[in-house]
């Protein structure tokens, strides 16, 4: 399957995936949020720019994650604006990121602890052979953090 551009338009059912909510919650969302505004083609289709993907992503969590209310939402428009959740979406996903940083940091420490220790010479084939199953699920769990922090 080919990957769209990082710049390139969606389909409401491409944001519908990304987000893992269904089309007809973009829909309502788009009736209460009025920044929400996809381009619209022949026949209603929505297009949603990167911009309005971004925003997307930050009322849902600000609706899934931080569990505010549709009101509430509205809210935090009309006070703050639309700036003020897109910057705290940003924040949030960068603290995400640093937790994730700090995971496979400890992952990799441990990891090569354990492979370059004095001991290693000594262990039998068994043992080995345990090691090496053992590093293969710790760097298996760790491509699956690398693979959630680019989603």
């Amino acid at each position: 399957m080919n990957e769209k551009a990082i710049d390139a338009f969606k389909t409401i059912s491409e944001v519908s995936e990304e987000l893992n909510i269904p089309q007809h919650v973009l829909r309502f969302w788009e009736k209460k949020f009025k920044y929400i505004k996809p381009m619209t083609r022949g026949g209603g289709r929505r297009l949603y720019r990167p911009e309005d993907v971004e925003l997307l992503k930050a009322i849902h969590n600000l609706l899934y994650t931080e569990m505010y209310t549709i009101s509430g939402v509205q809210k935090i428009f009309k006070d703050k604006g639309k700036s003020f959740i897109l910057e705290s979406a940003s924040s949030v996903e960068h603290e995400k990121t640093l937790g994730q940083s700090d995971q496979i940091e400890t992952v990799i420490h441990d990891y090569t602890s354990d492979l370059f220790d004095n001991k290693s010479s000594d262990r039998t084939r068994s043992e080995f052979k345990t090691f090496i199953n053992d590093s293969i699920s710790e760097l298996e769990s760790l491509k699956e953090i690398l693979q959630r922090s680019y989603n």
